[in-house]
């Protein structure tokens, strides 16, 4: 890379790109010194395409495997938050034996082999160092060193990063020279779920007809109640948990169930409800001004957030790359 006696544009990829936490982290960390430039961007999902148009003015790419990488620009990052459904505590962990998704992170690899970029810079879910006893990723580590890359990774939870969720992942950086150094956890000031309540909100729900109130046991601050099906006896699921905003709040995922799915339910003055969209957004990072105006069905952006990475903890991750490699 370029030496830091001059201003210099850094050039990235942002591969399965979904609603652009790289980009939106890059843009964040630009500075008189230093600016990132996506140079192109990938998602298969044609909803995906068009918000991050809307947010970033680049029309992503379509299926990565139709991809030419060998006609793709120069670029210097290649980012990526390959699939991790594959991987998942959540699903079936099949890893690289999933032939559809897990095995996208060849598709990395290829583009690697033909653009031979200085740096590689990836995310996936905290399974991904323990599925099939660690060896899926040894296959990782073994394929990026093969290619001289050195290789520092972290499970990084986002709540040691100015996020209001706690949302543990894998963060790998790669890069040619030397290995990258994490920073500190816990530098940034601690912010609950009660620094970005929309206090206009009105959506409200009656849990009494059907739930009653388990108290829960002192966790940090975080649930306080589970909320027991008064029919089956059963309940306890995320999506049957209320939680307090005066802490950090739980995973956002793509998929569950109850009256709390996705998001969790919150205590707010003593009356109850889920985090809206605008919450959400904040929860990962992205601003205020995110755009999703192409998307008809606007509840379908929790799924999309439930499987997108948290802006605050890749901004701090970059903050890294000017000073341990722009000098």
């Amino acid at each position: 890379m370029e030496s830091k006696s001059k201003s210099k544009t850094i050039r990235f990829v942002d591969m399965f790109c979904g609603l652009g936490a790289f980009h939106q982290a890059f843009k964040q960390n630009n500075t008189s010194n230093v600016q990132y430039k996506c140079v192109m961007a990938c998602d298969v999902d044609e909803k995906l395409q068009k918000i991050y148009e809307e947010n970033y003015g680049i029309k992503p790419q379509g299926d990565v495997h139709a991809l030419d990488f060998s006609t793709l620009p120069d670029f210097d990052i290649l980012c990526a938050g390959f699939p991790c459904q594959p991987f998942s505590i959540a699903g079936k962990k099949e890893g690289f034996s999933n032939t559809s998704k897990g095995n996208l992170f060849y598709k990395i690899l290829e583009c690697v082999d033909k653009k031979n970029p200085s740096m590689i810079f990836l995310e996936n879910v905290k399974n991904l160092e323990s599925i099939h006893q660690g060896t899926t990723f040894q296959t990782i580590r073994n394929e990026l060193e093969k290619r001289n890359y050195k290789i520092s990774y972290r499970v990084c939870n986002s709540k040691e990063y100015g996020s209001p969720q706690a949302r543990q992942r894998v963060y790998i950086v790669c890069e040619k020279d030397k290995k990258y150094v994490f920073p500190e956890e816990n530098r940034l000031p601690q912010v609950h779920v009660s620094n970005i309540i929309d206090k206009s909100e009105t959506a409200f729900m009656d849990l009494s007809e059907k739930y009653t109130f388990e108290e829960c046991e002192d966790n940090g601050g975080m649930m306080i109640y589970k909320l027991i099906n008064k029919i089956t006896g059963r309940g306890g699921r995320q999506g049957e948990r209320v939680y307090s905003i005066y802490g950090h709040g739980p995973t956002i995922c793509a998929s569950s169930g109850g009256p709390g799915a996705k998001t969790g339910i919150y205590e707010i003055n003593g009356k109850y409800r889920t985090l809206n969209i605008r919450e959400c957004l904040q929860m990962f990072g992205f601003p205020s001004t995110f755009c999703y105006e192409t998307l008809e069905n606007k509840k379908r952006l929790l799924f999309y957030l439930g499987n997108s990475i948290v802006v605050s903890v890749l901004s701090e991750i970059i903050k890294g790359f000017e000073d341990q490699y722009f000098t």
